[in-house]
């Protein structure tokens, strides 16, 4: 078991003071600062771009967060890379504890408001929004379907055989 590297200082940020002074972030990301995606599977050519803005709700520290990119994946059809588009928007609260009360039209966000991990917290949106089963859009696209479909074009444009021979007793 090799223990996760510790998130670099720039990395970390203090949701408080950025509330107060209702700022806003903007990253782009890709694979090699994403070990989760790695984790699950993502591959090269994976890159996002996320906008992270500060504010308070009820004297807490509220994050709206926004992810897009395009996370590559292996289609589960034909097992090539193939690219699935990520686009995915939260509000959050930042608690301390899991039992903290959430105010309505939030999600938690769970962690030391004073050491917010940016790049954890993009990451988790980005694989909340990844598709269960990734596969291409399209059968011209995957490399299986179109080898199904050209099978079954070839299928049908065949002829049909029938036994002339007569041995039908």
């Amino acid at each position: 078991y090799t223990r996760p590297m510790s998130p670099a200082p720039a990395d970390l940020v203090n949701a408080i003071e950025l509330a107060g002074r209702v700022a806003r972030l903007e990253r782009q990301l890709r694979l090699p600062q994403l070990p989760r995606l790695v984790d699950a599977g993502a591959l090269e050519g994976t890159q996002v771009h996320a906008q992270l803005e500060f504010g308070t709700f009820d004297g807490r520290a509220r994050i709206e967060v926004r992810v897009a990119g395009e996370v590559f994946l292996a289609c589960q059809r034909c097992l090539k890379p193939c690219g699935c588009a990520v686009d995915e928007s939260a509000s959050l609260v930042v608690v301390a504890r899991d039992t903290d009360e959430i105010p309505g039209g939030f999600e938690p966000l769970l962690g030391d408001p004073e050491r917010l991990s940016v790049a954890e917290l993009i990451e988790e949106q980005v694989l909340l929004g990844l598709p269960l089963v990734p596969m291409h859009a399209s059968a011209a696209e995957c490399g299986a379907a179109a080898a199904a479909l050209a099978a079954d074009e070839a299928e049908a444009a065949a002829p049909a055989r029938v036994n002339l021979t007569g041995s039908g007793r």
